[in-house]
């Protein structure tokens, strides 16, 4: 009788084992592949690392490098049964990248995965970036230069100002001391465009080969509407800009010239923004040029580029006047308002 009673307290105990211990998680193969590239549609000139970032951490790792055309494979192990959200990306120091979610991906009903391309930018791409090292700052200005970076850290964007007003009385000559003013009193009071205007006017002047300011300088005559300035800026970064790191200016130019009914000009500006865009960062550029074709007559040519544009951006800020526009085409002009031609 003892011995039943041991036999099955020991049964027991190894049930009680079964029950608590959790199912092996079972993982399945995942082969990703895709390609990074940078905004103009050709491959990085750097080594580029893939890695894979997750919401609950765990999932996070480094991936494979791409090779010299771009091209990555990833192979993975995949646990259809945890609940995670998760995405890749691109990654290089002064880099940033587009994401790609790959959570729906289980590895059991898709094994391999051809992905869309990565898009690779440089963060100074941005010309709205405010970078200064420490070691890049003039020592007359340092401690308010530095100042001026800390507010911009809390976001104490009227702090950051001042201190930016005081370092360019200090030194005059330092070109990203006037842009980073600019571009925080852009922020202060976005309203009032005097003041960021003479910045980036002072920023250039300070140093012409200095690129950001032609564009922050070019987006705030956008805003304003002073298509003369539009034009004067654009033509002075295109000259600067010899490796055509803003190929956006074009597309502005091209907008001011259509105001300006200069067509020639607005035409052959927009086929540059295209011809430099393959991946269409810039898709509101077909809905420029469809305006171009239509005010030159050719309405067939409008409608493909207008309803393109619409395809391309499922983000457009007014759809419902582009479609209003496009089925207008030919007849007589609308009488309400008329989309925006371009955005800074």
């Amino acid at each position: 009788m003892d011995c039943k009673r041991a036999l099955l307290g020991v049964l027991r105990a190894v049930a009680m084992i079964c029950f608590v211990v959790p199912a092996t998680a079972e993982n399945y193969p995942l082969i990703l592949r895709g390609k990074v590239v940078m905004p103009d549609g050709n491959p990085p000139p750097i080594i580029v690392g893939i890695e894979r970032i997750c919401s609950d951490g765990v999932g996070s790792a480094p991936g494979p490098l791409i090779d010299k055309k771009g091209d990555f494979l990833w192979r993975m192990d995949v646990d259809p049964m945890r609940t995670r959200a998760c995405f890749i990306r691109a990654t290089h120091t002064g880099y940033i990248s587009t994401v790609i979610d790959i959570s729906a991906f289980h590895g059991y009903l898709n094994t391999a995965v051809q992905l869309d391309p990565i898009i690779l930018s440089s963060l100074t791409d941005d010309p709205y970036a405010i970078f200064m090292s420490e070691g890049s700052m003039p020592l007359r200005a340092k401690s308010e230069l530095k100042a001026a970076m800390k507010a911009l850290d809390s976001r104490n964007y009227p702090d950051a100002a001042s201190h930016f007003r005081t370092a360019v009385q200090k030194e005059k000559k330092f070109a990203p001391a006037w842009h980073a003013l600019g571009v925080v009193l852009e922020r202060v009071d976005a309203s009032s465009p005097k003041e960021p205007k003479e910045a980036y006017e002072q920023a250039i002047a300070a140093n012409p080969k200095f690129l950001p300011p032609y564009m922050t300088l070019t987006h705030l005559c956008l805003k304003s509407k002073d298509w003369e300035c539009v034009v004067r800026t654009a033509d002075d970064l295109i000259k600067t800009d010899k490796k055509k790191a803003y190929p956006d200016i074009y597309l502005h130019r091209a907008a001011a010239k259509y105001e300006l009914k200069d067509l020639d000009q607005a035409s052959a500006n927009v086929q540059e923004a295209l011809r430099l865009d393959p991946t269409h960062r810039m898709p509101r550029a077909e809905y420029v040029y469809g305006r171009i074709l239509e005010a030159k007559g050719d309405v067939d040519g409008a409608r493909e580029h207008m309803s393109r544009y619409l395809e391309l951006d499922q983000k457009s800020p007014d759809p419902e006047l582009i479609r209003q526009h496009i089925r207008n085409l030919g007849k007589t002009p609308p009488s309400g308002p008329e989309p925006e031609l371009d955005f800074p």
